[in-house]
């Protein structure tokens, strides 16, 4: 069976990881993109 999986590509639990590991942190720059932004601001004004 490992031999025939050699060459193939699973999209599907490849995609399933790859959104798990992104939503948290989406929602982590929803949540503090107010407190990112103004620091930015900030540091780039002298």
């Amino acid at each position: 069976m490992q031999g025939e999986m050699q060459y193939r590509t699973e999209w599907g639990p490849l995609f399933a990881g790859l959104l798990i590991s992104m939503v948290p942190v989406v929602l982590l720059y929803l949540f503090f993109q107010r407190y990112i932004v103004t620091g930015i601001t900030a540091g780039a004004v002298k």
